[in-house]
C-alpha cells in the first residue's frame, strides 16, 4: 500500500513552494515578501567571536585583516642593553680585581668607585629586563640612559679633539657611540610602543586596537 492507502496523489507541500490541496491551479509558489530581488544572502557575523589569525573580528568588515605587532625594535634595544650591561659588569669586575691585587690599592676607595660606576650599568640592566617584560618603564629607562650615553660620548669626543687625541681614540669613541644610538632609535620607535601596548592588552584579555 502507498501513502496512506495508496500512491500519493498531488504535490508535496514541502518540496519547492506551497502547493497543497487548497492551492489554486497555476498559482505561483510561496516567495519571501521581505527578500530583495537579486540580493545575496549575507553571512551571520558573531560580534563576540574570537579573532582568527589573518582575519579581523566578526564586526563585518570584509577583507579586513588584523595587523601583527612586531617586537623587533623592542627586542633589539633590550638585547643590546643587556649585552652592554653584562660586558660592563664583567669589565668592572676584572678592573676591580686587578686594582685590589696591587700593593698600593685602597680596598675601600676601590669598592666605592666600583659601586658608583655600577649604578648606570645596573640601570641599563634594569631597563633591558623591564622592556623584555613589555613594561613602559623599561623603554623610558633605556631612552634616558642611551641619551645620557650619547651626551657623555659627545663630551669625550670634543675633549679628545681639543686635546689632540690620537685618531684611533676618536674612532673608538665614535664606534662606542653606535650602541647607545641604536638603542635610542629602537627604544623610541613607535613600533616599540605598540608592542608594549599589545602585551598589556593581552594580559588583561582585551582585544588589540591599532
Amino acid at each position: 500500500m502507498g501513502y496512506p492507502y495508496g500512491p500519493y496523489q498531488g504535490n508535496d507541500p514541502y518540496v519547492g513552494g506551497y502547493a497543497g490541496p487548497y492551492a489554486q491551479q497555476g498559482a505561483p509558489a510561496y516567495a519571501d515578501p521581505y527578500a530583495q530581488a537579486g540580493a545575496a544572502a549575507q553571512p551571520y557575523l558573531d560580534p563576540y567571536a574570537q579573532p582568527h589569525p589573518g582575519y579581523g573580528y566578526g564586526y563585518g568588515a570584509p577583507g579586513y585583516a588584523q595587523q601583527r605587532v612586531s617586537g623587533g625594535t623592542a627586542l633589539t634595544a633590550a638585547s643590546l642593553s643587556l649585552l652592554l650591561a653584562v660586558v660592563a659588569l664583567v669589565g668592572m669586575g676584572i678592573s676591580a680585581t686587578m686594582e685590589l691585587n696591587t700593593s698600593r690599592a685602597d680596598p675601600a676607595a676601590t669598592l666605592l668607585g666600583v659601586s658608583i660606576a655600577a649604578i648606570p650599568v645596573l640601570l641599563w640592566l634594569l631597563g633591558a629586563i623591564l622592556l623584555f617584560r613589555r613594561k613602559t618603564a623599561g623603554r623610558v629607562i633605556l631612552i634616558i640612559m642611551s641619551t645620557f650615553g650619547l651626551v657623555t660620548t659627545g663630551i669625550i669626543a670634543v675633549a679628545g679633539v681639543a686635546g689632540d687625541a690620537p685618531l684611533a681614540v676618536l674612532i673608538g669613541v665614535a664606534i662606542g657611540a653606535l650602541v647607545p644610538l641604536i638603542i635610542l632609535l629602537c627604544a623610541a620607535a613607535p613600533a616599540t610602543g605598540r608592542w608594549i601596548r599589545a602585551g598589556r592588552q593581552q594580559a588583561y584579555g582585551q582585544r588589540p586596537y591599532y
